[in-house]
C-alpha cells in the first residue's frame, strides 16, 4: 500500500497542478518558458514499442497557439514528471529514461524529470545523471527535509502547498505552536475539498514526525474549524447536536466520538470499558489531550498515560 509520504506530494499535484512549477523552481531557481495554462496530464508513458510504463504524475504547461498552429490546441512548453522516491530502486535509472523519452515523443516539447524524496540521503541516490551511451537523463532532486520550515502567516497563506510540505517532512525544533498555526493559515487560504485532503495527510505526517506539532494544531479549535473528515465530521456533528439540545454535553460528545473514530482508524482495540471512561468525559480539555494521543496511538491505554506515549 503506498504511504502518505508517496501520496502525499501527488495529491497536492493533482488537485494543484502549479505546486509541481513551484516546486521545480524551488530547487532550480532558474526561469521557465512562458506559459499561461498548467494542468495534469496522463500518467501513462506508452508507445507500441514500449508497454506498461507508468509514471507517478505528469504536469505539463501550456501556451496558446500561435500563428500556423491549430487555434484550439494551446501548445505544452515543458513537461514535469513527477517521481516521489522514498527508498533506493536502481531499476529507475532504466525506466525513467523510457517516461522521459516517452513523454516527449507524445507531447512534443521538453520534459524535466523531479523526483521527490524524503530524505536527503536518498535524494543523493538519485542526483546523479543517467548514462544512456548516447547522452544522459538528468534527474531535478527534491528532498523534501531540506525545504525551510515555514511559519510567517502571511507566508503560509500565500505557499500553502510549500508550507505543508515542509511543515510535514522538516517540522521546525520548538516551534509547535507557530508551525501550528501557520498550518492552519496554510490550510485556510485551500479550498474546502482541498482542505480536508491535506489536513487528513498533515495529521498523517505530524503523526511520525512531530507529535507536539498535532497537539497544538488539534487544539486549535477557537481558531480553526477542523476540516478533515477522520477529525472532523464526529467533532462537527456533536457542535451541531449541543446546539441543537441547547447542551454543553453534546461538544464532548463529539469530541469523545473523534477520540474513538481515530483509535478505530489506527486500529487500535477498544476495550468496553475504556469506551465507556472517553464516551463519560465532559472535560474538554482533556478530550482535546486524549485526541492529540489517539492519532499515535498503539494501545488504547496510550490515550489515558501520558508517559506510554511521550517516551516512545
Amino acid at each position: 500500500m503506498p504511504s502518505y509520504q508517496h501520496e502525499f506530494p501527488l495529491d497536492l499535484i493533482r488537485n494543484d497542478p502549479e505546486s509541481a512549477v513551484e516546486l521545480l523552481q524551488e530547487i532550480t531557481g532558474t526561469p521557465l518558458p512562458e506559459f499561461t495554462r498548467v494542468r495534469c496530464d496522463a500518467a501513462e508513458a506508452t508507445s507500441t514499442a514500449v508497454a506498461h510504463l507508468t509514471s507517478d504524475s505528469v504536469v505539463v504547461c501550456e501556451r496558446p497557439p500561435g500563428p500556423g498552429e491549430d487555434p484550439d490546441e494551446p501548445v505544452p512548453v515543458l513537461a514535469i514528471m513527477v517521481e516521489p522516491q522514498n527508498s533506493r530502486d536502481a531499476r529507475k535509472f532504466y525506466s525513467w529514461p523510457a517516461y522521459v523519452a516517452n513523454i516527449r515523443w507524445r507531447l512534443r516539447c521538453p520534459v524535466i524529470l523531479l523526483a521527490v524524496t524524503p530524505t536527503s540521503a536518498i535524494a543523493e541516490y538519485y542526483a546523479e545523471p543517467i548514462d544512456l551511451g548516447c547522452g544522459e537523463v538528468r534527474p531535478r532532486i527534491l528532498a523534501l527535509d531540506t525545504l525551510k520550515p515555514i511559519t510567517d502567516l502571511k507566508a503560509a497563506a500565500a505557499r500553502p502547498v510549500l508550507t505543508i510540505l515542509a511543515l510535514a517532512n522538516n517540522p521546525p525544533k520548538g516551534e509547535d505552536e507557530a508551525a501550528a498555526r501557520a498550518l492552519v493559515a496554510a490550510l485556510e487560504s485551500l479550498d474546502k475539498s482541498s482542505s480536508r485532503l491535506y489536513a487528513d495527510y498533515a495529521v498523517a505526517a505530524f503523526e511520525a514526525t512531530a507529535p507536539g506539532i498535532l497537539e497544538k494544531f488539534m487544539k486549535l479549535k477557537d481558531d480553526y474549524e477542523y476540516k478533515s473528515e477522520l477529525m472532523g465530521r464526529p467533532f462537527r456533528e456533536g457542535q451541531a447536536k449541543g446546539k441543537a439540545e441547547g447542551k454543553a454535553e453534546g461538544k464532548a460528545e463529539g469530541k469523545a466520538e473523534a477520540v474513538l473514530t481515530v483509535l478505530r482508524a489506527q486500529g487500535v482495540e477498544v476495550s468496553e470499558e475504556a469506551r465507556e471512561r472517553i464516551e463519560g468525559e465532559t472535560d474538554l480539555d482533556l478530550l482535546d489531550t486524549w485526541l492529540g494521543r489517539a492519532v499515535r496511538a498503539e494501545r488504547v491505554e496510550d490515550v489515558f498515560d501520558e508517559c506510554s506515549v511521550e517516551t516512545r
